[in-house]
């Protein structure tokens, strides 16, 4: 009983993959989020991003500094004021605090390009995310779409063989002649040839998928509907306009160039800090030597002459941002190009995958009448070959419509950035 019981157990260990439930589009886009190493790249330079955002926000506020030292020697004051040589430990110690009061726009210059910095990296995070999305979508699609023409491509090969097979049968019989076992044999060669095609293409599509999701493609569940995409052309680039990580990168980036374009022209204004500091120091110039020290005021520095660097690193900040904004003009132009390409191909891939199910059905009916025919002796075997290529070829092609039209729908949405 108890080897019996072992072996069932055994058994379905065995046979429990085969009963999981096949993978769906959403678990894939789940899966590739936890394992994608570019993803997980772009969420820590986000990180560390904001952290640097943090750090120029703090710029603007008071710092404490302590300073200190202390030490063992021999002083010989060479009896002047009737001093003699004895053993000192000098030391010395300092706080201060000091609170910017103006910097002539360096801290808030540092702040907008910090916090641009934050914003770009973050839409990066964003644009990351929606096209691996798209990604996965399109590696979703592509395996089953070449699982269907592996299948389409063995089903045509064992179809043909089984006519070539046939032809020469009835050559023997005298009821053909020998053209039509040489088109059988022809057509069984072709049939071969995608067979293998179908093959590499398969297995590039099995391997990308696993890549992108680290997971195995054995068991696919049938592509979904299209995604939410909006209703019209004009909505969907109103939407890429404000929500567009492209477009977020790009505004970015002219914020930060501006930002660096006032820390650049701050070079040359004063600075101004309130500090307050104490100081206590003992046995620093004679045995027995003490000191103590508290201060409180205004610090300041202007470096109003600098042979004329400050002000060529102003034009060339100033150039920056001019081109800051070419980019952001540039990048807005290409995305709504993309969008208008885009939305139309999602139209396109749509209707097409529709009539490529409607090839497919045609295909098959217009096979199983031609076999009739043939069985009959009413065509020769040349149309039954022609038949099982047309089907074999519609079949593939409705699946391949399939894949594009879940492609380019999340296409779309990663332009959008649409999450």
């Amino acid at each position: 009983m108890r080897f019996w019981l072992a072996g069932a157990l055994a058994l379905a260990a065995h046979a429990a993959p085969a009963w999981a439930a096949p993978i769906t589009l959403d678990e894939a886009i789940a899966a590739a989020e936890t394992h994608a190493p570019s993803l997980a790249m772009a969420r820590a330079e986000a990180d560390a991003a904001d952290k640097r955002a943090d750090a120029a926000r703090a710029a603007g506020g008071p710092t404490a500094t302590l300073t200190g030292s202390i030490g063992w020697g021999r002083l010989d004051p060479g009896g002047y004021f009737g001093l003699t040589a004895t053993d000192v430990t000098p030391r010395a110690a300092q706080v201060g605090i000091e609170q910017p009061l103006f910097a002539g726009g360096r801290i808030s210059g540092a702040r907008m390009t910090a916090r641009a910095g934050a914003e770009a990296a973050e839409a990066g995070v964003l644009q990351r995310r929606t096209t691996l999305r798209a990604d996965v979508a399109q590696a979703f699609g592509g395996v089953l779409a070449t699982q269907a023409g592996l299948q389409s491509a063995s089903g045509l090969v064992k179809a043909v063989a089984v006519a070539a097979n046939q032809a020469k049968l009835r050559f023997k019989a005298g009821e053909v002649p020998s053209t039509d076992v040489q088109q059988a044999e022809a057509r069984l060669a072709e049939a071969e040839a995608v067979l293998a095609n179908a093959t590499g293409h398969n297995d590039a599509a099995r391997a990308r998928f696993r890549r992108l999701t680290g997971l195995s493609p054995d068991s696919l569940a049938a592509l979904p509907g299209s995604p939410p995409l909006p209703a019209t052309l004009d909505e969907a680039i109103g939407e890429a306009e404000t929500r567009s990580p492209a477009i977020a990168q790009a505004v970015a980036g002219l914020a930060a160039a501006r930002g660096q374009a006032r820390m650049a022209k701050a070079e040359g204004l004063p600075q101004l800090a309130a500090y307050a500091e104490a100081s206590s120091v003992r046995d620093q110039f004679f045995p027995g030597y003490r000191g103590d020290l508290a201060s409180a005021g205004v610090r300041g520095r202007w470096n109003f002459f600098a042979s004329g660097r400050i002000r060529a690193e102003g034009q060339a900040a100033d150039a920056t941002v001019h081109a800051a904004e070419a980019r952001l003009a540039d990048a807005r132009g290409s995305v709504r190009e993309m969008v208008i390409a885009a939305f139309a191909n999602v139209r396109s891939t749509g209707l097409a995958a529709e009539a490529a199910v409607r090839q497919k059905r045609a295909s098959e009916a217009a096979l199983a009448s031609v076999k009739q025919e043939v069985r009959v002796g009413l065509k020769p075997t040349l149309a039954l070959l022609d038949a099982e290529r047309d089907a074999a070829q519609s079949a593939m092609q409705a699946a391949n419509a399939d894949a594009q039209r879940i492609a380019t729908a999340w296409g779309l949405r990663a332009l959008l950035g649409r999450e």
